[in-house]
């Protein structure tokens, strides 16, 4: 998204009184269209009511940019001849990095002083991979994530569409010189009119620009639905709409006859497209994909309407000085609004600000965005020696993303555990230490100098077996059968089935399996339910049908394997989609529990564990001298408890052992869940059990689960 304040444009419709001095190509109308573009976005990330299709801004952004700079660089080949791509990448350097840095810096700073200090290192890799217009692929990345599916959102996020556009701009002016070239070389000659080589150069572009378009936007109707992260952030999916501003650029000329009633017509149904987009999509629209057609059309409706000279169309409410003054500051009002919406809270210690307030943050970010304009990007991008010496302006530009890197590499550096606590008796494991420290861990107070993991660490302690590629990931359905572990010549085997809640139990059961001389298959996918269900899945964006195609396939192959004993668990916590989920969740269960027993006599069942109030390393890095204010209760931490009532019933009468190991993590008379039991960190995240802990647990889970055979049909509760 770059909403500059006054990048060229070709020639428009008549310019108000008060703006004579603009050059010609100056579009009061596409300066009034990125006011309402960031309006848009501010809308929707704020709450304002019926405006939750407001993401549509940033596609009003795609068709600007690719309308503006396509009309800046045939200028140029026109006046010229050929693109100087030292001179277009001087001219968005000065324009764009002075504001741009001068956001990411005061973020980090501020992430530093306000937020939690474990989420720093991935605030300054979001800001170095912002310097480098690489920050869309990043967030895809991380995503499509499972383990940070729950994270909160970066506040340089929206930085991603900046990303999307300067990638798109690395190769459009080289595509532009080669056109220019080719049509020169191939109709040159002195009885050749120059009119008649712009004509074919206009058109050999705009035949490129209809097959980028074309082919982007068959990847957007096509993979969005069922790859929605990388369709949102990649330049695959979102180059069609710079190439459909870039093809209005081409032909401007044609379009500037358009009869004036019908131009007028034209604007106001593309704003009327553009505002009915923000009412009719939501964030559970399949989007871009077929939907973002709707603003994309709009956009281009009015950008080619104001080709045309005319009176009476969109231009009039665009025009007002409002509009006009927002546009020109659009740019670093978008740059501020996002990391102010996110860290404002923060400073205020608000949890969940209601709407006022967070109309009030945009107050300051508006603020903030008037001194950016009129102290940082009008200053630099007006300046005589960068504007003429285009070495000059590179330079400051490569100065710029210099001090953005070292800054964040020095962020990276800063511990997370801010702590003056002394340490804290060690967790041998031996016995049933961890069963005896947990009623007095409910009121820990100063984090253990010698927490184990560290907060640092935390989001890495996870089951050693993810580093053997032996966890499904989300979008993967094959049955990982080779994943055995345990005593690799034991006579017996054991399977672990379930998601991640089932992966977490891994340290322990494979210590028990290794001791007792059992071999163990892992068969783990992320957020798969073993119930027979059809389940969300909040990073897909989607129906989780990749989830009920791998869990049929794993209990075909555990009725193959016939194994000795089948341990199996998963969240409670999935959002299923039936009318009666409940039900429908307790009835997946019985049809899934069938299909167990049908492959192994012994068949035990782990309840879900207590989830925590929040991420708690964030939580204890803000309050490293008062643990107990990240425990929570015990009756808020289990996750829909009518559900998991029925599902355990269900279990204990079709045969099978029920293990509940809530009292192994909380304390059931106080009612509470501690997250630090002596220098153990119980959860990394705010559901998930640090391996560290986890593997502590192995005398309860022995207890429970005896290897050497235990009689079916029991609730087991080992202390």
């Amino acid at each position: 998204m770059r909403p500059t304040a006054t990048t060229p444009a070709t020639t428009a419709g008549t310019a108000p009184a008060a703006t004579r001095e603009r050059p010609g190509h100056w579009r009061p109308d596409i300066e009034g269209l990125r006011a309402v573009a960031v309006g848009v976005v501010i809308a929707a990330h704020i709450g304002f009511p019926y405006s939750a299709g407001g993401f549509v801004g940033v596609d009003v952004f795609f068709v600007i940019s690719g309308f503006l700079i396509t009309s800046l660089l045939l200028r140029e080949i026109d006046r010229t001849g050929k693109v100087s791509l030292t001179g277009f990448y001087a001219r968005r350097a000065v324009r764009l990095l002075p504001a741009a840095a001068t956001v990411m810096l005061a973020t980090l700073v501020a992430a530093w002083v306000w937020l939690p200090r474990t989420r720093l290192g991935d605030i300054a890799a979001d800001a170095a991979a912002a310097s480098l217009n690489v920050i869309n692929i990043r967030l895809a990345y991380v995503s499509t994530d499972y383990f940070n599916a729950d994270a909160p959102p970066s506040p340089l996020q929206h930085f991603w569409s900046l990303a999307v556009e300067e990638q798109f701009y690395l190769a459009w002016p080289l595509i532009l010189i080669a056109v220019a070239f080719l049509t020169a070389r191939l109709y040159r000659g002195e009885f050749v009119p120059k009119a008649q080589i712009r004509t074919r150069r206009l058109g050999a572009v705009a035949t490129l620009l209809v097959l980028v378009a074309a082919g982007s936007f068959a990847l957007s109707a096509t993979q969005t639905a069922t790859d929605p992260t990388w369709s949102y952030f990649g330049i695959h999916t979102r180059a069609w709409e710079l190439a459909v501003g870039a093809l209005i650029a081409v032909g401007a000329a044609r379009l500037r006859r358009t009869p004036a009633p019908l131009a007028a017509i034209a604007s106001w149904a593309g704003l009327a497209l553009i505002v009915a987009s923000v009412f009719v999509l939501d964030e559970n629209s399949v989007f871009p994909g077929y939907a973002a057609a709707l603003p994309v059309a709009g956009s281009a409706l009015v950008i080619a309407a104001g080709c045309a000279p005319h009176r009476g169309g969109a231009g009039m409410l665009l025009g007002i000085a409002p509009a006009q003054y927002i546009g020109k500051i659009s740019y670093g009002l978008y740059l501020w609004h996002w990391p102010v919406l996110l860290i404002a809270p923060a400073v205020l210690g608000m949890e969940e600000p209601q709407l006022r307030y967070r109309i009030g943050f945009m107050v300051a970010a508006f603020l903030l965005s008037v001194a950016t304009f009129h102290l940082v990007e009008n200053p630099v991008r007006t300046r005589r020696p960068l504007v003429q010496i285009p070495s000059r302006a590179l330079a400051l530009g490569g100065a710029l993303m210099v001090c953005t890197l070292a800054a964040s590499f020095v962020a990276v550096l800063q511990p997370a555990q801010v702590t003056d606590g002394e340490a804290a008796e060690e967790v041998s494991g031996a016995g049933a230490t961890v069963w005896q420290l947990i009623d007095e861990s409910v009121g820990v107070d100063a984090v253990p100098a010698n927490l184990d993991p560290s907060l640092d660490e935390a989001p890495e302690d996870v089951p050693s077996y993810y580093a053997e590629n032996c966890f499904t990931g989300q979008e993967n359905t094959t049955v990982k059968d080779h994943c055995w572990f345990g005593d690799p010549e034991g006579e017996k085997d054991l399977i672990l089935f379930g998601d991640s809640h089932a992966a977490q139990w891994f340290p322990p059961l494979n210590e028990l399996a290794e001791a007792s001389g059992w071999r163990m298959l892992v068969l783990t996918k992320s957020g798969c339910s073993i119930p027979d269900v059809s389940e969300y899945s909040g990073t897909l964006d989607r129906e989780y049908t990749e989830c009920a195609q791998w869990r049929d396939a794993a209990l075909d192959h555990m009725a193959e394997l016939a194994p000795d004993m089948i341990v199996a668990t998963s969240s409670d916590k999935k959002k299923v989609l039936e009318d009666d989920p409940d039900t429908a969740w307790v009835e997946g269960w019985e049809t899934s529990l069938d299909r167990l027993h049908e492959a192994s006599d012994e068949v035990y069942i782990l309840a879900d564990t207590p989830w925590a109030a929040g991420n708690v390393p964030d939580c204890l890095a803000s309050n490293p001298d008062d643990a107990s204010a990240c425990v929570n209760t015990l009756d808020a931490g289990i996750s829909h408890p009518e559900r998991r009532e029925g599902a355990l019933e269900a279990a204990a009468e079709s045969g099978a052992t029920v293990v509940d190991p809530v009292p192994w993590i909380c304390d059931m008379e106080a009612g509470k869940c501690p997250v630090v039991v002596g220098n153990l960190l119980v959860y990394r995240d705010d559901s998930h059990l640090t391996a560290t802990f986890a593997s502590h647990l192995a005398p309860q889970l022995a207890a429970a689960i005896p290897l050497q055979g235990n009689p079916s049909g029991e609730t087991a509760e080992a202390g």
